[in-house]
């Protein structure tokens, strides 16, 4: 990524807020510690990931974080600041699965194919007794009839030219394929491994085992895993994995992130989930505003510096338009940049080489319009259980509550969800997200 010094740049240097690689860090990284108001979230996860390495225990932590916070941000910063002393995997749930139906059986299979992946990177030397055994695996009924059903000819005969850890690999890469292609096959996965999955976690763990053996003699601590994009899928899908199946995600055996639904860590279902995991980390929203409502000038200095880290501030035609574009969006991360580049596409569709006023006004309504079609009737079983206007009176108690900290009732969760409800800071309290503030007051919920 290079900074934008000309308006058709913008986009290449903000691309959607996508988070920024360990190797962009030295040049684009904005501290955002203080002004989220918490102790540091990338410093705790590397405190408690150190002391289990030294005490060789495992450990399973939540990363809780509404989507465009800047977790995955802060969570490759944290692997650049470990690289030298863990060895870490780090993979996105919607990248490599279907995140509209994600099943807890998928995680080890992609566990599995990344851990292979790495031993032939890193050309580690695993066990042939191990090998065999799971190679034999492979090759029982169950697993061959699935081959037959979901694997084309072509996919299984390229798998079977291969043998040891890149069969594996190539293995647990096809499988991993048909569960992101196939509805089906998730049954079949469902039906055919489910019975089997104790086979398929100690054969993940045992492989975890091997590995950390190999990369301590090498120099490193320990084995890191991240499971990156869990707070993205569908909310059902998000309940069903951490409260419906939470004991058997934590069964690997090794230090294990998993990025969590902010409105998962509000819900009452939660306190039975927290037991099953070690450590829970929030990294709350950057905060524009206090709590009374007046500007929080530290936040909004810091958001600027993330920006103007990626593209010139004479690429505005004002200070004031970026300032203004910060407020409106409350620290969201994501929304911030989306504003920036829709502004600076209309600029550049008017020939123009800053963005002014208009550009910012285009901008804002375009995210508007996104904001005004997240709230809408909510039907379950083809019956309407929250109406449009409920939604609308829950944000609006919200926006003139002094105190604001919400009951966690379910309408409040799934406004969470989809961000027209902030959290901020350690003390607990949230906020309607300004944009829809705007939307409340033209509907005429607010004064």
């Amino acid at each position: 990524m290079k900074k934008a010094h000309a308006i058709n740049e913008v986009y290449n240097a903000i691309e959607g807020g996508r988070p920024l690689t360990i190797e962009e860090m030295d040049a684009f990284y904005c501290n955002t510690d203080a002004v989220r108001n918490d102790l540091p979230a990338r410093k705790q996860l590397a405190k408690i990931i150190k002391r289990n390495a030294i005490a060789g225990r495992n450990g399973h932590i939540l990363f809780v974080g509404a989507r465009g916070s800047g977790k995955s941000t802060e969570l490759n910063h944290l692997q650049k600041d470990l690289k030298e002393e863990f060895a870490i995997l780090n993979y996105s749930v919607m990248r490599e699965l279907d995140p509209q139906s994600i099943s807890y059986i998928e995680l080890f299979i992609v566990t599995m194919e990344k851990l292979f992946s790495y031993a032939i990177e890193q050309q580690l030397k695993i066990a042939d007794d191990f090998i065999n055994r799971v190679t034999g695996w492979t090759k029982t009924k169950e697993v061959e009839e699935i081959k037959d059903k979901h694997l084309s000819a072509e996919a299984s005969a390229g798998i079977n030219t291969k043998i040891g850890i890149p069969f594996l690999q190539e293995f647990f890469f096809k499988l991993k394929g048909a569960a992101k292609a196939s509805k089906s096959f998730k049954e079949t996965l469902k039906d055919t491994i489910e019975p089997r999955l104790s086979d398929l976690i100690e054969y993940c763990n045992e492989l975890i085992s091997e590995i950390r053996i190999k990369i301590q003699a090498n120099g490193f601590q320990d084995l890191l895993i991240i499971i990156e994009d869990l707070d993205k899928i569908p909310l059902a899908r998000a309940k069903t994995l951490f409260f419906d199946y939470a004991n058997q995600i934590v069964q690997l055996q090794a230090t294990v992130i998993y990025t969590f639904p902010v409105t998962l860590y509000y819900n009452t279902n939660f306190i039975a989930t927290r037991n099953y995991f070690s450590d829970i980390i929030e990294l709350p929203m950057v905060k524009v505003f206090h709590k009374n409502g007046q500007a929080y000038d530290n936040g909004i200095d810091t958001l600027r510096c993330i920006v103007l880290a990626r593209m010139d501030k004479n690429l505005f035609s004002e200070e004031a338009i970026l300032t203004d574009m910060i407020k409106k969006t409350g620290g969201v991360i994501r929304d911030l940049f989306s504003m920036i580049n829709d502004a600076a596409d209309a600029a550049d569709s008017r020939e123009k080489e800053f963005i002014d006023r208009d550009d910012y006004k285009y901008a804002y309504n375009q995210i508007k319009k996104e904001y005004s079609n997240t709230v809408a009737d909510y039907s379950e079983e083809g019956k309407v259980k929250y109406t449009a206007g409920q939604y609308y009176e829950v944000l609006a108690n919200l926006a003139k509550n002094a105190d604001k900290k919400p009951d966690n009732t379910e309408m409040l969760m799934q406004l969470r969800q989809n961000l027209c409800v902030l959290s901020y800071n350690g003390e607990g309290w949230a906020d309607v997200n300004p944009i829809m503030k705007d939307i409340l007051h033209e509907r005429g919920y607010l004064n």
